[in-house]
């Protein structure tokens, strides 16, 4: 076992932080957290331990990215589109690229390397339509430690010529990248099942995806609701259904695994069936407001009762940095209150914080496995320094000073080393 010293610093809900100054966290070999708490008491109850003294650094839970686009990293910051032509201009050529195994593999290779460096121990993340590329993807994913759940988009419709797939291979090859992935590692690698967006999807191709996630346990991510032309395309192709959400429920997509990208422009009506159901919103503000979609109603929809964690939708978003998307979810929050007169809309610090930790593991079904520091959970966990973000260098500031800064402030060097499961898979070099 080992005991590592620092700052202790996790979320158990939206308002309220763990903190400990001087803090001990006891990792066992196979991963698990043994024990939590000031550094004194813990050594004192398992002596002769081995000590990692990382002081002045800190220890926070890992990271959740709830929406990212694999294939599309090659092409973040090609900027003057809005969502669809953007699609077809810059996203679908990037991922028809990936029919490439080589192209795949060093493509995966950088993006999950990237992620572990910027403190993201969990993505939830969408390959291309190609399984062998998928099936490349995941082999990554083991190789480098990183937890993630992953599946290959799936497009029967609407689609450009070269990612166009036919209904019955493209659920056929889902699962057997199911069968072959969906909790292996013992449970690390996850499958969610990738249809794209309504209008690239039949009903028959939905209907699928329904019920392959209800047969196999796979998550299911989608996006809804992002963009108002969006919205109005899918009203076009399915008139038997009340709205766009009414079209994954019609179809049986909606269910307690089921991540939904962005959800901008959603009705009450809308909001009560993702309630229902106990689907995710995955809240995207820096991809909302690259492709001009929209700013979504956070605090509203907390207030509401939904669920909803955070994503970077690289390559919507320009960046894989949570810490970005924490602090851009709060920008937006006050743009809604100061340019839409909403004076309750701002979310702190510690209110993105948890949505990029415990919160988005509650909506994965993990929340007493990842997203904290707690006794018994597995050891996800990051090394940060604030001082990297502090003008001042200061080892003593206030916590919420500190989380703000880290959150605003943050550069990729504050990351200091990154753990999985109690493996270390980044530590940045001196």
């Amino acid at each position: 076992m080992i005991l590592y010293r620092a700052h202790l610093l996790w979320s158990d809900s939206l308002n309220e932080l763990r903190d400990i100054e001087d803090g001990g966290l006891l990792v066992d070999e196979a991963g698990l957290i043994v024990a939590s708490g000031s550094f004194d008491e813990t050594v004192a109850q398992h002596p002769l331990t081995e000590v990692r003294d990382l002081r002045p650094h800190w220890i926070l839970p890992g990271l959740i990215d709830l929406h990212v686009h694999l294939p599309q990293y090659e092409s973040v910051a090609m900027d003057g589109l809005e969502l669809l032509p953007w699609l077809n201009t810059h996203i679908f050529p990037a991922e028809a690229r990936f029919a490439d195994p080589g192209l795949a593999k060093s493509a995966a290779q950088q993006f999950f390397g990237d992620l572990l460096s910027l403190g993201t121990t969990t993505a939830v993340v969408y390959s291309t339509v190609h399984q062998e590329a998928t099936d490349i993807a995941f082999r990554e994913a083991e190789s480098c430690g990183i937890r993630c759940a992953m599946g290959k988009v799936m497009m029967d419709q609407n689609a450009p010529e070269a990612l166009s797939e036919d209904t019955e291979t493209s659920l056929q090859q889902s699962d057997e990248l199911i069968q072959q992935w969906h909790g292996k590692a013992d449970g690390r690698l996850l499958y969610a099942l990738a249809p794209r967006f309504a209008p690239m999807c039949t009903p028959a191709l939905m209907r699928g995806v329904g019920t392959l996630s209800e047969k196999t346990g796979a998550y299911i991510q989608t996006h809804l609701a992002e963009s108002l032309d969006e919205i109005l395309w899918v009203a076009k192709l399915f008139p038997e259904c009340a709205n766009y959400t009414d079209v994954y429920r019609q179809y049986g997509m909606l269910n307690t695994r089921t991540l939904l990208g962005h959800g901008v422009h959603l009705t009450a009506t809308e909001r009560a069936m993702i309630r229902r159901a106990g689907s995710t919103i995955v809240h995207c503000p820096s991809s909302n407001a690259f492709l001009k979609s929209g700013v979504m109603p956070l605090r509203r929809w907390l207030e509401e009762g939904l669920l909803v964690g955070l994503g970077t939708d690289v390559a919507g978003g320009p960046t894989l940095s949570m810490w970005n998307e924490m602090a851009m979810a709060g920008t937006v929050s006050k743009l809604r209150c100061t340019l839409l007169q909403e004076p309750e809309a701002t979310v702190k610090p510690a209110e993105a914080f948890h949505l990029a930790t415990r919160g988005a593991a509650s909506s994965l079904g993990l929340k007493d496995r990842i997203g904290g520091l707690d006794k018994g959970m597995e050891a996800d966990f990051i090394v940060v320094d604030p001082r990297v973000v502090d003008p001042a260098k200061r080892n003593d500031d206030a916590t919420d000073r500190v989380l703000s800064r880290l959150i605003y402030r943050a550069v990729p060097r504050m990351v200091k080393a990154t753990f999985v499961r109690g493996s270390q898979c980044f530590i940045q070099e001196s």
